[in-house]
């Protein structure tokens, strides 16, 4: 089996201890996301989702002070100056499935991108986010943001499709989708992850205004779970990860499928995914063994062991869930 922390991308390198990997973007100057970046993400995840060493990822900006500043403008120019009249949404809506389907064609995505000009490279890179951001959610490994600068616009859209994200505490971190001052709206998922995050109100008052807002008011209105000093954020964010990359990757996923596609469904329905995932999770031998230590805890505590003595299953030393 191939490593994902053997893969050799041009815009991301990799560190791995124990059942983390640190996944830290360079692409200079400013750390835009390119339609490399996106490539390159898309590897990371579809090999990460194969790597059974790895459990968690640490996504972090690999250039001084920067994350991951927002998308890439001189793809965009490409894509969006070409000479055509206006095109209104509900004429495009109709084409992105039969787009989709087409470029799960093999080698359809690396000739559109080659040949397609600034239209062609903009449609791969938009399927290409859509495909990366979705597996990061549908995924057995947990995805962390480490937010060490701005997270603007699709940098942003980025952190929001990780499953946690800590921010340092300092002026030159901000957070926001800023493409209303640009003429545009989200195209990675912004107006799709942000209402289910923080509401609809303070969705769209983000989005129309487009204005960034510092790392203190990303964590009042719940864009990011943390804020820790700038020097720690790195250390910190890799032992939440250390700590959540020992749950059971099967939990893990049915978790994160339940929570992130669940919840626009009818409550009936969704309930009935909630329980089949709990039976299957329940049918695991990683299961049997994690009840088997809980009832010796019992019996030796004399209380649930999540009261009694929680820290070495917090940490998940207490039992292995890792292993099949």
């Amino acid at each position: 089996m191939s490593r994902a922390a053997d893969l050799p991308l041009e815009t991301i390198t990799l560190a791995q201890h124990g059942r983390v990997l640190t996944a830290s973007v360079v692409a200079p100057p400013l750390n835009f996301v390119t339609p490399a970046v996106v490539r390159d993400l898309d590897l990371l995840t579809a090999a990460a989702d194969t790597d059974d060493t790895v459990g968690a990822i640490v996504l972090t900006g690999g250039l001084p002070g920067r994350f991951l500043t927002h998308a890439d403008p001189n793809a965009l120019t490409g894509m969006v100056s070409l000479p055509h009249p206006f095109i209104p949404a509900r004429a495009v809506i109709p084409l992105i499935p039969v787009l989709n389907s087409a470029l799960r064609v093999p080698g359809a995505a690396r000739m559109l991108a080659r040949f397609g000009g600034g239209l062609g490279t903009g449609m791969v890179w938009g399927y290409r986010w859509k495909r990366t951001t979705l597996r990061m959610n549908r995924s057995r490994v947990v995805y962390l943001a480490a937010i060490n600068g701005p997270a603007l616009g699709g940098g942003h859209e980025i952190a929001l499709a990780c499953d946690v994200r800590y921010a340092a505490d300092a002026e030159h971190v901000t957070l926001g989708q800023i493409e209303s001052l640009a003429n545009l709206i989200p195209g990675g998922g912004g107006t799709q992850r942000l209402p289910r995050l923080i509401g609809a109100a303070k969705a769209i008052e983000l989005t129309l205004e487009g204005a960034p807002v510092s790392a203190q008011d990303g964590l009042r209105l719940g864009l990011v779970h943390r804020l820790t000093a700038e020097a720690d954020l790195l250390a910190e964010t890799e032992a939440t990860a250390a700590r959540l990359a020992t749950r059971n990757p099967v939990v893990v996923a049915e978790l994160k499928r339940a929570i992130y596609f669940g919840t626009d469904k009818p409550l009936s329905r969704s309930l009935n995914r909630e329980l089949a995932a709990f039976l299957s999770t329940g049918s695991s031998a990683a299961a049997t063994r994690t009840t088997d230590a809980f009832l010796e805890d019992l019996t030796r505590l004399g209380d649930t062991p999540f009261l009694a003595e929680p820290k070495a299953w917090i940490n998940g030393t207490r039992v292995d869930q890792v292993s099949r």
